[in-house]
């Protein structure tokens, strides 16, 4: 079975769906009914229902997967019908990551939020503004500490994936 990502297939949330067909929000081209347990689209395509309680006593609407009975509460449009994550062979982007690049993309956002707490763009070559009226030297040199350590962060990154390529290159055959 082929494996995808899932932003290439368009999910149902079909809790939300239900609970708006409930209430009467759901426009009426989309052909959906609630019949008993049941969630009937476009008169052929029927999804079980149930519900579980949830701490703040509460009810949490699942749907029953029409290709192994598991519970889900978003079902992905795959090629035999609604199916879950697992029925559809979906994967998220960073299992198909090496740690590195994984490690290298977390530093690297983290030097993004650093710069943007600074009044910075993410462009780490865009210069840090002076301290702005108001911010206390304590809470700006705290976050200058912060970017300086999610920089740091960075180049080890960096210095972690160059090092794995150089030693990809040496191992592969001439």
């Amino acid at each position: 079975m082929p494996r995808h990502r899932t932003a290439e297939i368009a999910s149902v949330n079909i809790a939300a769906l239900a609970s708006a067909a409930r209430r009467g929000e759901v426009d009426t081209d989309a052909e959906l009914a609630i019949a008993g347990t049941c969630l009937v689209l476009a008169g052929t395509i029927t999804v079980q229902l149930e519900t579980t309680r949830v701490a703040s006593s509460s009810l949490r609407l699942w749907a029953r997967c029409p290709g192994c009975s598991a519970r889900a509460a978003v079902l992905y449009l795959a090629a035999p019908g609604l199916r879950c994550r697992r029925c559809a062979g979906l994967v998220y982007p960073a299992t198909r990551q090496r740690p590195e690049e994984r490690v290298l993309e977390q530093a690297l956002a983290r030097r993004t939020k650093a710069r943007a707490a600074l009044g910075a763009g993410p462009d780490p070559r865009e210069p840090i503004p002076r301290r702005p009226p108001g911010v206390r030297s304590s809470t700006w040199a705290r976050r200058l500490d912060e970017l300086h350590e999610a920089q740091a962060a960075v180049q080890a990154a960096l210095a972690a994936l160059v090092d794995r390529i150089g030693d990809s290159a040496t191992e592969a055959p001439l």
